[in-house]
Formats: structure tokens, C-alpha cells, sequence
């Protein structure tokens, strides 16, 4: 299910900006027993994504409330919100978009989670690494055409997931669902570290 500007619906623009720039930003939440898990925490990363790329949107008790009402619909599932500049402008300016578009998805979670913290899992080293651009850095912008790529490479394997190394060498991230907290993620940042 979709929600583009709190109307039920699957269309977007032509002229959105997200599809011709890659002008927004996102953060998709967990659904658990309806409800959406760091409600807070999310909104404010689209926030400080939204002050960070000069996206003027205002209706944030809005989207919270549409977030609350998508959450109804899927008991257990993801929810994932984009924030977009809005339509039009011509060329990389922004200046004529006349208002920002919020759009909102929920699907079911990923069944492969559960199985995977049973079981293990199979990683698999990305012969893409990750680029640095400070002024994006922590931003979930609409431009993930490294995660694309890696997705795609990992596509090609029999692993589930990938780990993913910066442009220096160094260790940058497994797709990170594959750990349920952050004391995880740092434990096997610091394994893989020492044995690299």
C-alpha cells in the first residue's frame, strides 16, 4: 500500500525531483503489533535530512499521523517514508517546486531475518566499495546507486549478504539487517578488522 501526499495511490510525477535528481530523502521503520518502532528517532532523521538538503517541509504531525495510520494496516512489516523537493524546476534548481512530496509504503518483513539469526549466514565480499562525501554523510538520501550495485553484485552469488568495504580498504558495513543492535554490528566491525 502507498501513500503519495495522504492520497491512496502508486503515481508519482514525471517532474518530481526524486526522479529526475534523486532529491530527497528517506528512513524506513520497523512494524511491530502495529506499531512503528523509534517513531522518534525517524522522524527526526527526516528532519536533519530535510534541513540538510534544503527541503522546506513543514507538515511533520502529518506524516506522523500517517505513519500511525499506515502502521495499522501491517501487524509486522516495514514501514518506509521518502520525502521528495516536490515537482518541478528546471535543470539541478529547485527554487520553482511549489511544495514537497511525502510518500509511504508498508510491506511485510523480511521472512529471511528470523532464519538467519538461527542459522548464520553467508557473506560475501562486494567488489564495490563505497564512496566519501562528507556533506552527505549520515544523510539516507535518494541517491543509492552504490547499494544498488552491491545488491546486484550479491545477486550474482549464493550469499545472503554482502560486506562492504570504503574506497580506502577499509571496513564500512554489511548490509546492516543482518544485525539486530549496535553492540553487534561494532563486535563483528572489530572481528573483521583483526582479521583483516
Amino acid at each position: 500500500m502507498f501513500l503519495i501526499n495522504g492520497l491512496e495511490q502508486d503515481v508519482l510525477a514525471a517532474n518530481d525531483r526524486a526522479i529526475q535528481f534523486g532529491d530527497g530523502c528517506f528512513t524506513t521503520a520497523r512494524i511491530v503489533e502495529s506499531q512503528v518502532q523509534m517513531l522518534p528517532a525517524h522522524l527526526r532523521r527526516l528532519q536533519q535530512a530535510c534541513e540538510k538538503l534544503m527541503i522546506p517541509y513543514t507538515h511533520w504531525q502529518t506524516l506522523e499521523q500517517e505513519m500511525l495510520r499506515l502502521a495499522q494496516v501491517q501487524k509486522s512489516g516495514v514501514l518506509k517514508v521518502i520525502l521528495t523537493r516536490g515537482s518541478g524546476g528546471r535543470g539541478y534548481s529547485g527554487t520553482l517546486c511549489q511544495q514537497p512530496t511525502r510518500i509511504l509504503s508498508v510491506s511485510p518483513a523480511a521472512g529471511a531475518l528470523l532464519r538467519w539469526r538461527e542459522e548464520g549466514i553467508t557473506l560475501a565480499l562486494s567488489p564495490i566499495r563505497l564512496g566519501r562525501n562528507p556533506s552527505l554523510a549520515g544523510l539516507k538520501h535518494l541517491n543509492r546507486l552504490e547499494q544498488v550495485l552491491i545488491r546486484s553484485h550479491l545477486e550474482q552469488t549464493d550469499a545472503d549478504e554482502a560486506l562492504v568495504l570504503t574506497a580506502k580498504g577499509g571496513l564500512r558495513n554489511a548490509v546492516p539487517r543482518i544485525c539486530s543492535g549496535a553492540r553487534e554490528w561494532r563486535y563483528l566491525r572489530r572481528a573483521l578488522t583483526r582479521r583483516a
